[in-house]
């Protein structure tokens, strides 16, 4: 077991690897997956604007592939919700066929442990993905134009939103909280909460680090590196997309302090999940990545190789 001696900060630029585990002891080698079974029982938690539609894309190309039943809401295309369309704890009634058992559930919900034990077996994977919340606070803005909404005429929307939040109640300070059936949490109960999701969830992934994550998902569901190839289209973009301000930054962060809590608590535990992987890891992560530049090459210049895949099973999904 090795000593996790790298401290993730919040946000790390995309896709650098941590010196810690670049460095880490060479004798570690992460036990094979080679002859483990796949696991075809998915729950996953899909998350607003985390880059969650790619992971769905993944998760529904591979039922795809081997045929199996996704759960498909009942009363609006991409939310479990009840019949005014509002997100509220998952029934199985919100699906529309309420008595059946399938393989996956891959749409936006609230998280009902019991309720969803009625439809799915006990060895079901249950996954997530989140995001640093500041990012996914103004993609959120630009997606549902926020700004327009509440005609905000600022050159700066974000940081006139922040400034006057309380006119503004129908946006949510802790919509992570609500997705995992948390309303209001206090400080308090932080440390709690996470230790509770992290019982339930098999693994929460971080969307700055979703290669990583993906390889992580990849081993722990028996799968192969094909299984989780990806390419990343139509980006969101917006003109204060990379904006940074360190006040309208803190005036964000006391604004939603259980985002950044949670982020911070999962950023590390997605770490210490991945140095428990051993050596493996990092040559499955340069092989994986190898693939994908061959992927996102033009079909016309792509070689036929035994060792990538099949194009026609690759995805094409939105990566906000």
């Amino acid at each position: 077991m090795f000593q996790l001696n790298f401290r993730p900060q919040s946000v790390q630029r995309h896709g650098e690897m941590p010196t810690a585990l670049a460095n880490q002891d060479k004798g570690k080698v992460a036990p094979s997956t080679d002859n483990c079974a796949e696991k075809q029982h998915i729950v996953f938690l899909k998350m607003h604007k985390c880059a969650s539609s790619t992971v769905k894309g993944i998760l529904k190309s591979y039922a795809k592939l081997h045929r199996l039943a996704i759960a498909s809401p009942k009363y609006f295309r991409y939310d479990f919700c009840n019949k005014r369309c509002i997100l509220a704890p998952f029934q199985k009634e919100f699906m529309e066929f309420p008595n059946s058992h399938p393989n996956m559930l891959l749409d936006h919900m609230v998280y009902n442990e019991r309720a969803l034990k009625e439809v799915f077996p006990h060895d079901t994977f249950y996954v997530t993905i989140i995001r640093e919340p500041f990012a996914a606070f103004k993609s959120y803005f630009a997606f549902f134009q926020l700004d327009k909404l509440h005609k905000i005429k600022s050159r700066n929307p974000v940081k006139y939103f922040l400034e006057h939040h309380d006119n503004y109640k129908t946006v949510s300070n802790d919509a992570f909280a609500k997705q995992f059936g948390f309303h209001n949490p206090q400080k308090k109960d932080f440390s709690n909460i996470f230790r509770y999701i992290d019982s339930k969830f098999q693994l929460v992934m971080i969307a700055e680090y979703f290669d990583e994550s993906l390889i992580l998902m990849k081993r722990y569901l028996c799968w192969k590196l094909e299984d989780v190839l990806y390419t990343a289209i139509n980006a969101g973009r917006y003109s204060y997309k990379y904006f940074q301000d360190e006040s309208v930054n803190r005036m964000h962060r006391n604004w939603s302090p259980f985002s950044y809590a949670l982020y911070d608590y999962f950023n590390k535990t997605l770490w210490r999940k991945i140095q428990e992987e051993g050596e493996s890891f990092s040559q499955d992560l340069h092989r994986f990545r190898s693939m994908l530049k061959v992927v996102r090459k033009p079909i016309s210049t792509v070689e036929t190789k035994e060792n990538v895949c099949n194009l026609s099973n690759f995805v094409n999904l939105n990566f906000y």
